[in-house]
């Protein structure tokens, strides 16, 4: 029965399209090769808008390994991240963001701040934890989470992929 429903609301939404009564939509996209993961390898970011309208649009940003396997996402409806910066059909300017946005910066993680320097809830590990990965000085890559906001991720060799290390305002970074 559900199979059923499933393939009726694709039915209905494909008439919607071909009848011209559908919104054309926001689904754009950006992708860059960046070495995080290994020197020798060509990982992949790739940032996304996904929506009816560009004003509408949830943003996705995906770091992959260069066989294919996902390490990192984060997703967020982009008007609630990054202000109401979209007109529903500024597909340009959304793309322009989507190109700017898969270029993260790359540093390593003794770049963090040490961690009696960070705010209350920047970070979701504990202090042996962070303290650890800092010290180890793993490649960390920064890409923006919100206005004047970055997420920055570290990349963990011994479990084959990437995990959260703090959020950051972007002054800190130019510090």
């Amino acid at each position: 029965m559900r199979g059923i429903v499933i393939g009726l609301a694709l039915m209905l939404g494909a008439c919607a399209r071909e009848s011209g009564d559908a919104p054309a939509g926001c689904d754009l996209q950006a992708a860059r090769e960046i070495a995080f993961s290994s020197g020798e390898s060509a990982d992949e970011v790739l940032t996304r808008a996904i929506g009816p309208s560009c004003d509408k649009a949830i943003g996705l940003f995906v770091l992959r390994t260069a066989e294919g396997y996902p390490v990192w996402s984060w997703s967020a409806p982009l008007a609630h991240r990054f202000g109401d910066v979209f007109a529903a059909e500024d597909s340009e300017h959304v793309q322009s963001f989507l190109d700017a946005w898969a270029q993260p910066e790359i540093t390593t993680t003794q770049a963090a701040p040490a961690w009696p320097a960070l705010a209350p809830g920047q970070t979701t590990l504990d202090q042996l934890t962070y303290e650890d990965v800092r010290a180890r000085n793993l490649p960390m890559l920064c890409h923006f989470s919100g206005t004047a906001r970055q997420t920055c991720v570290f990349w963990e060799p011994a479990a084959g992929g990437a995990g959260q290390l703090y959020d950051r305002d972007v002054e800190e970074s130019q510090e």
